[in-house]
């Protein structure tokens, strides 16, 4: 028992050495303080179909101003959603990124109120919140348009046809099939390739 708990104390000294040692060493990743940029911008840009579009967004750290890389592009002759993602990297080489929402509307297009809650009228607990974008006549953005909490999407209304415009979806859908009866005041959806339907009305 004597020869164990020496060999158990030695091996206890040498690595509380080895650890004092470790403390020691220099680690300037983990010792530096790093500032990640801070970017000035409008998380929503609303712009009228054909007006021009030129990014606004200012990085800095520190109060020193940094370059801003820009990704993404918007198409001002087709109405639609589009994403801008503004990119700058701090003195450490560390990169930040925002993400920006452009939405290309006709002013010339006015379309019928629907905003308000909704609910899937086949599933109480598949709700959804219908607002207008603000700046537009006509896009709308609602919270659930189908699945459970997790397909939030713009469309349009033309006084009361409605129309699915230009966006990305989630859930690696590609394209949603829309109508809207006034008279019931009840929506059909129809996501692709996924090709589930749901009606909603309001709640």
């Amino acid at each position: 028992m004597k020869i164990t708990y020496k060999y158990i104390s030695r091996l206890s000294i040498l690595l509380i050495a080895f650890l004092m040692m470790s403390c020691t060493e220099e680690n300037p990743i983990e010792s530096a303080i790093t500032n990640f940029p801070t970017f000035e911008y409008n998380s929503m840009v609303v712009i009228s179909l054909g007006s021009n579009f030129t990014p606004v967004v200012k990085a800095t750290e520190n109060g020193v101003e940094l370059p801003v890389t820009k990704t993404g592009s918007v198409d001002i002759n087709t109405v639609g959603v589009y994403t801008m993602t503004y990119t700058a990297t701090n003195s450490d080489g560390f990169d930040g990124s925002v993400s920006q929402t452009v939405i290309v509307h006709n002013p010339l297009i006015i379309g019928t109120d629907v905003s308000g809650d909704i609910v899937d009228a086949n599933n109480s607990t598949r709700t959804g919140v219908i607002t207008l974008v603000k700046g537009t006549t006509s896009i709308f953005y609602v919270t659930d348009f189908a699945f459970s909490g997790a397909f939030p999407m713009y469309f349009q209304m033309n006084g009361n046809t409605i129309s699915e415009i230009k966006q990305v979806y989630p859930l690696g859908q590609t394209s949603v099939d829309l109508t809207y009866d006034p008279v019931t005041k009840r929506f059909t959806t129809k996501v692709n390739p996924a090709g589930f339907s749901y009606t909603f009305k309001y709640k």
